[in-house]
């Protein structure tokens, strides 16, 4: 199992923090689709847990987004940077995303699940398909919503996000009342030929495969990243 360098450690809103690994060249290329996750240990292997790649393919770094609760979980947020990890080569088949490509696209993500489509994002705008995508991202309430400036930069690239919140009203722009998969069906978004790529809570994935036809899709074109 590779070994990584706890390098960053910051909030990003919502209880979760942004976490920085260094890792070896041949770690970070062996990182080759989008959503993909690993698994972290300490040092001594007495805890371990998966972690969604929220870095982009190739990048230098792994860059987890992580929610406390759970023994790995709580590690990684309390260690000092500099703590070497023991941490696994890129798991799971990760988003179809070349197959998308010029298409439309629904990413849709409760929770930290958030962090398995934003590499996606990235890859929609700077390929030139900002809009055609639409990020449909679910949480509880108005301070639970993380990420912000990443948020910032996809409306900025003309990707179209709704921010639904099931247990609050915002009049903010951008924002929702409901749960991701209603909140989807109600924008009514036309997404024939195209693919929805989901992350989060077993609830809204099932939804989502739900939704499908009435997107001009099947179930057969709602994908995760396991």
């Amino acid at each position: 199992m590779p070994t990584a360098i706890l390098t960053r450690r910051e909030p990003v809103g919502g209880a979760l923090h942004r976490v920085v690994l260094e890792v070896a060249p041949d770690a970070a290329r062996a990182h080759v689709h989008h959503g993909q996750y690993v698994e972290v240990r300490p040092r001594e292997r007495d805890a371990k847990g998966l972690f969604v790649l929220a870095s982009s393919p190739g990048s230098r770094a792994y860059e987890l987004v992580v929610k406390p609760g759970g023994a790995m979980a709580d590690r990684l947020l309390s260690m000092r940077e500099g703590t070497e990890l023991w941490v696994s080569e890129p798991l799971g088949r990760g988003f179809p995303l070349e197959a998308s490509r010029h298409r439309p696209l629904l990413l849709a993500a409760t929770g930290s699940g958030l962090a398995a489509v934003l590499s996606c994002l990235r890859a929609r705008a700077a390929d030139g398909d900002g809009a055609r995508t639409y990020l449909v991202y679910g949480v509880r309430e108005r301070r639970d919503v993380a990420l912000e400036p990443e948020l910032s930069a996809a409306r900025a690239a003309g990707i179209e996000v709704a921010v639904c919140l099931s247990r609050e009203h915002s009049d903010e722009p951008g924002f929702f009342r409901g749960y991701v998969q209603h909140v989807a069906m109600r924008h009514g978004w036309a997404l024939a030929d195209g693919k929805v790529f989901a992350a989060g809570s077993a609830a809204m994935l099932e939804g989502m495969r739900e939704l499908a036809p009435s997107l001009g899709l099947t179930a057969a074109d709602v994908f995760i990243n396991s």
